[in-house]
């Protein structure tokens, strides 16, 4: 057994690590985007989406391979509440307010959200079939098609030509941003890991922490990735990424699990108080958006708020048992 001083120091390196990676992949995606000829919103969506939820993939296909498809509903649900309520509130709070552009953009909220909710939905009657999952997935190409389709997505972009080919440049930061990404997600696995020991050295609990920190840490790619875009004044670029993620968790992510294996679901209390908490904040979300132009440092507070509340509440689970 390891020393809590080691945990704690792989804890707080991998930490620094992801700070680093997240820097790295924050300006390579800016300049693919731009290569590429796609918004930025675009890029973070499809690529950086779809990569930091690695995470929640993993845990997806192992758990339904080990014949309980299940836990990775649960993870999928818990990783988009983090997604909606704590990384983007962190977004819009760090950024003293967050300013939403384009109708296009107000309605493609709104369809991820009703994706957000459609595992939730096919669940309803105990069970995500194959049928299901197969219609999970293609949601989710149908949705990439709509995408595409937009010229809103394809207009922000900047010339790259100066009289020299770029091709060298792209190949570069292609090479970049994939060695900052599994920088990214091997860092993530680390704290887990760390964290895991260290909670079996306290009087935490597995519980516990795994209700704190294991969800968190799947969705900490997501976090780390957002932060650093808002902080370099790429909005467009964090908020993609946080939306990019709920939509693919929803539906590539349980769709491919319930291919693989019919999630069984039993509709208990833990069950529908997850459904709600991310409901209320995906509703706040939309509501700030399609009430004005301009998120406020106290919207984005309260949905913060909202994620500290589902926290209390798993806290008061664990400590007491009479829930």
């Amino acid at each position: 057994m390891l020393s809590v001083e080691l945990y704690i120091l792989v804890f707080i390196l991998a930490f620094l690590a992801i700070a680093k990676s997240s820097d790295f992949l924050v300006g390579s995606l800016s300049y693919l985007s731009r290569a590429f000829g796609i918004s930025e919103y675009l890029a973070a969506f499809i690529f950086m989406s779809l990569a930091t939820s690695f995470p929640e993939l993993f845990v997806g296909i192992t758990s339904s391979l080990k014949g309980i498809p299940e836990f990775s509903l649960g993870n999928i649900l818990g990783a988009n509440i983090i997604n909606i309520t704590l990384v983007i509130g962190l977004i819009i709070f760090i950024g003293n307010g967050l300013k939403v552009e384009g109708k296009i953009s107000k309605r493609n909220f709104w369809i991820i959200s009703i994706a957000a909710f459609l595992p939730i939905f096919l669940a309803s009657d105990g069970m995500v079939s194959r049928s299901d999952g197969a219609l999970l997935i293609l949601a989710f190409i149908l949705y990439l098609l709509t995408l595409y389709k937009e010229k809103e997505y394809f207009s922000k972009t900047i010339s790259l030509h100066n009289g020299l080919h770029p091709s060298l440049k792209i190949f570069g930061h292609l090479l970049f941003f994939a060695l900052a990404l599994v920088i990214l997600i091997l860092s993530a696995n680390a704290i887990v890991w760390a964290g895991e020991n260290l909670a079996a050295k306290t009087t935490l609990g597995i519980m516990l922490f795994g209700a704190v920190f294991v969800s968190l840490g799947t969705a900490l790619p997501e976090v780390a990735f957002g932060v650093r875009a808002r902080l370099k004044r790429h909005v467009s670029m964090a908020i993609g990424n946080s939306l990019g993620s709920v939509a693919f968790n929803s539906t590539f992510i349980v769709g491919l699990v319930g291919l693989i294996n019919p999630i069984k679901t039993n509709i208990s209390f833990d069950f529908v108080f997850l459904a709600f908490t991310l409901f209320l904040g995906l509703f706040m979300f939309n509501m700030f958006v399609f009430s004005k132009a301009f998120i406020s440092k106290k919207e984005g507070a309260a949905l913060l708020a909202v994620y500290g509340l589902f926290l209390a509440f798993e806290c008061c689970k664990y400590f007491l048992p009479l829930f």
